[in-house]
């Protein structure tokens, strides 16, 4: 399957509609011209600044309703990134978090009035009382397990998948990243674990999450899954893998694919 490419233009726009990412013949980026269109009506346009700090700023539509016409492709958020992978799909998922925070904010949470979006900035205020919401993420903890040539990969009973992967979840209040781990850990498969360390981060717009990676070592217990949420989890030696995500799309799969080939080339010295 052929990957698709984000290049970015001078103020090139990015279009979605209920849900979805509107692609131009394959590609997310627009001409502003398209806005002018009489089938495509405007709910609202966020300015988003690329990753280097506003080197290429664009803009987000958010269409209010919209009329299919020639060269558009309407494509779920989640699919662009299985076609595109996460460097070129970054711009897309940037732009796909600030979409949901203006949509779950059109009215304010104190008062209950409608707000509105200030200008050239990413973030709205309500017309009554004044109070300003700016675009928030959630953080994540994302764990491999390691127990020498072995590591834990679990499958999710939530998501109806044959994928094994890392164990994950949401950083509590008053938590710290590595309480959550070891939290997380116990929670989900009644394991304790130590020597946890932080490799990397990677954010990830389902909706808003902010994944944090780490690797800790087995230190006791055995594996007792809770069936809410794992509907099963194993120890694999790293040379005979089940199904797992690829390190071209997540931090789940670049967590175990360094791991895995660390392991394999100290196992051929």
């Amino acid at each position: 399957m052929a990957q698709r490419q984000v290049r970015l233009m001078p103020a090139a726009v990015i279009l979605f509609h209920e849900g979805s990412v509107l692609l131009n013949n394959g590609r997310p980026l627009w001409n502003p011209n398209v806005l002018n269109r009489p089938d495509v009506v405007l709910r609202a346009l966020l300015p988003v600044a690329d990753e280097a700090g506003g080197a290429g700023v664009y803009q987000v539509a958010v269409l209010d309703s919209l009329k299919p016409f020639p060269g558009i492709e309407p494509v779920g958020v989640r699919q662009f990134l299985l076609e595109s992978g996460f460097d070129s799909f970054s711009v897309v998922g940037r732009a796909s978090q600030l979409v949901n925070w203006y949509i779950m904010h059109r009215y304010c949470g104190a008062c209950g009035h409608q707000t509105e979006l200030v200008e050239a900035a990413n973030r709205v205020s309500c017309t009554a009382c004044g109070k300003e919401y700016y675009p928030r993420i959630n953080p994540c903890i994302i764990v491999l397990i390691t127990r020498g040539d072995k590591i834990l990969l679990a499958r999710s009973s939530r998501r109806g998948t044959d994928f094994y992967s890392c164990l994950a979840g949401f950083i509590e209040p008053g938590e710290s990243a590595e309480q959550a781990v070891r939290r997380e850990v116990f929670e989900e498969v009644g394991l304790q674990v130590t020597n946890i360390r932080y490799t990397g981060s990677q954010p990830w717009p389902f909706p808003s999450q902010l994944m944090l990676g780490f690797y800790a070592d087995y230190l006791d217990g055995e594996i007792n899954p809770d069936p809410e949420e794992i509907a099963d989890a194993d120890w694999y030696a790293v040379d005979q893998l089940p199904k797992v995500p690829s390190p071209r799309i997540s931090i789940a799969g670049q967590l175990i694919e360094t791991y895995v080939e660390s392991a394999l080339n100290n196992s051929a010295r």
